[in-house]
């Protein structure tokens, strides 16, 4: 097994800083001269070492201001020790496919392949556990380095955001293992003429949205492998002597016990990921409620632009409704003015032109005008001759003449 280290060399070199104007700290008479011909180096070569890079004895000395996190180590045994599983699994699945074909196989067969499915079985649940508690050291690491102050704030994020990612991939794989090892319980179960308590629901009901379903389904795993283990028990007592029974009862209770462990692994290792930060604040969430939200945005959007584009068109409504209500208003002053103004009436004349002489200026009363000075020339003519027939009255009823 080889590893490619080239991107890793590639970037130390990016990151290692240079000082030319360094001076050697060796450099002397009899330090071979190196010291003074530092700045004669090519460009290239002090790309690689700085200006002293020499020892005394002519040895190169590269220095590495930047090293990797210690937890990137432990990405690399998850990921060796994930391929080993993947292996391990393909080989334990033809052992299950072999077991379960009928045959006329001896005991003894079928015992070994037993032992042979047992082992490998273990093993691989062993492999699980190591997983764990090597994602588990990252956090160990991590707060040595905060105690000694040799971590920054991105390199703690960048070793939470690895953790979520290595088990998020150990809890798929875990997953997909668990998933294998129910289906070859029920397998043996129904070969063996057994009553399954409680079937497994391979699409469970989601209840809550914000309830992960891999958590749901490791729960209906686990919840499986304990009533066949409480089954295969009872089994057991009351059928101590049968010698297949016994034996196809430990068998399932084997297999039973590693799910109910697996369901264990994957829960704490779900337990890591939601530790991280809460279900609703997961990128999936995020995005469909964004999208929601710009759908809602859009139709507002719309609406918005709809009353803007008919606003214009309220406006000039509204503008020849004030011009016509204006116009009622002036032709109605105009008429009630022409109502006010007194009419142009003729004055009454004398009884007999004998008994009320004419008032002087008579001869404007006949004139028809509008003129104001005629009109207050007929009132007062008017009153004249009223008040000289009152006076004519009130002689005659006297019975004073000749005055």
């Amino acid at each position: 097994m080889w590893r490619d280290r080239t991107n890793l060399f590639i970037s130390f070199r990016q990151s290692y800083t240079h000082h030319p104007q360094k001076k050697n700290v060796f450099s002397g008479p009899s330090s071979n001269g190196f010291g003074e011909g530092a700045s004669s180096l090519s460009e290239e070569r002090r790309g690689l070492m700085s200006a002293g890079a020499y020892e005394d004895d002519g040895d190169v000395v590269i220095e590495m201001d930047l090293l990797p996190p210690r937890w990137l180590d432990i990405q690399d045994e998850v990921t060796e020790i994930l391929s080993d599983i993947a292996a391990q699994t393909r080989k334990l699945e033809q052992l299950h496919q072999k077991h379960v074909l009928p045959g006329f196989d001896d005991d003894d067969v079928k015992k070994r392949e037993e032992r042979q499915i047992e082992e490998m079985t273990q093993q691989i649940t062993r492999q699980f556990q190591n997983c764990q508690k090597a994602i588990q050291r990252i956090d160990k690491m991590v707060r040595e380095s905060k105690h000694t102050g040799g971590i920054s704030k991105g390199e703690e994020t960048m070793a939470k955001n690895l953790k979520i990612s290595l088990a998020t991939r150990v809890g798929d794989v875990s997953s997909l293992f668990r998933k294998k090892q129910s289906a070859y319980l029920k397998k043996l179960r129904t070969l063996g003429g057994f009553s399954t308590p409680i079937d497994r629901s391979s699409t469970p009901m989601v209840s809550n949205p914000y309830t992960d379903p891999s958590l749901m389904e490791s729960e209906s795993d686990r919840s499986f492998s304990q009533a066949a283990l409480s089954q295969a028990q009872q089994r057991l007592q009351h059928n101590p002597n049968e010698t297949i029974i016994a034996q196809r009862e430990r068998e399932i209770e084997d297999i039973a016990q590693g799910i109910i462990e697996l369901a264990n692994i994957f829960q704490e290792l779900q337990t890591m990921v939601i530790d991280q930060g809460s279900m609703l604040d997961r990128i999936d969430y995020n995005v469909e409620r964004m999208a929601v939200d710009m759908k809602a945005a859009d139709k507002e959007l719309t609406v918005a632009t709809g009353y803007q584009k008919k606003s214009v068109k309220r406006k000039i409504i509204l503008l020849l409704i004030l011009l016509v209500v204006g116009m009622i208003i002036l032709l109605g002053i105009k008429l009630s003015s022409k109502k006010s103004s007194p009419a142009s009436t003729p004055l009454p004349g004398p009884k007999s032109p004998a008994d009320i002489p004419r008032p002087p200026r008579v001869m404007f009363a006949r004139r028809q005008g509008t003129d104001p000075a005629m009109n207050i020339l007929r009132r007062d003519t008017w009153d004249w001759r009223r008040r000289r027939k009152r006076r004519i009255r009130n002689l005659d009823e006297l019975g004073l003449e000749g005055l």
